[in-house]
C-alpha cells in the first residue's frame, strides 16, 4: 500500500523514493540514473551548472534512462544573478588578505564578473529540457516561472529552509 501514493502515481514511480539532489557538484548522472532505473526519482542538483552543462547533462540522463527525474536549482537571493560584493568591498577585503598571498607567493584573485550561472539561463535550460520534476531550494521561484513549467507539464517540488517558504510553498 504504501508504495501506491499520489506522487508515485503522478510520477510513474514504482516506489515512493525522491534522492535527494547534491549541490556543490556532488551529483552524479550514474547516481540519478540508478534511482530512477529502480523506480524511484533521480535529482541532479544544477544550481553550479551553465544553461549547456544543464542541457549536457540532460541529454547524459536520457541516454542512460527514460525514467523520470529531476532537476535541482537553488534560488537566488533576492531575485538578483549579480555578485553580491561590490568592487570596494572585494578590494577592501583583498587588502586584508594580502600579506598571506605575498608570504605564501600568490596571486591576488580578482572579482569576477559572475559568481555563479546565471538564474535566468539556467531557468531557460530547464524548461528546454523538459524533466518530469524541477526542484527547487532556498526560495520560491516566480509565479511566471512556476506557470511556464505547470504548462509544460513539468511537476514543481519546493524545499523549505525557511517558515516564510514553508508557507509560500
Amino acid at each position: 500500500m504504501w508504495k501506491n501514493s499520489v506522487v508515485a502515481r503522478q510520477l510513474g514511480l514504482h516506489v515512493p523514493i525522491i534522492q535527494g539532489p547534491f549541490g556543490g557538484g556532488l551529483s552524479s548522472v550514474e547516481l540519478v540514473t540508478a534511482v530512477s532505473e529502480a523506480g524511484g526519482l533521480g535529482s541532479f542538483g544544477a544550481h553550479h551548472l551553465s544553461a549547456e552543462q544543464i542541457l549536457q547533462v540532460t541529454a547524459d540522463i536520457r541516454a542512460r534512462s527514460s525514467r523520470p527525474f529531476a532537476l535541482n536549482l537553488w534560488i537566488p537571493h533576492q531575485g538578483s544573478d549579480e555578485p553580491q560584493i561590490s568592487e570596494a568591498e572585494f578590494q577592501r577585503t583583498i587588502a586584508l588578505l594580502q600579506p598571506y598571498f605575498d608570504e605564501l607567493g600568490l596571486e591576488l584573485p580578482v572579482l569576477p564578473a559572475q559568481f555563479w550561472p546565471r538564474y535566468a539561463d539556467q531557468i531557460s535550460a530547464v524548461l528546454e529540457a523538459r524533466p518530469a520534476v524541477f526542484s527547487f531550494v532556498y526560495g520560491v521561484p516566480s509565479a511566471e516561472i512556476l506557470e511556464q513549467c505547470k504548462a509544460l507539464g513539468i511537476v514543481t517540488l519546493g524545499a523549505a529552509t525557511t517558515a516564510d517558504e514553508a508557507i509560500a510553498l
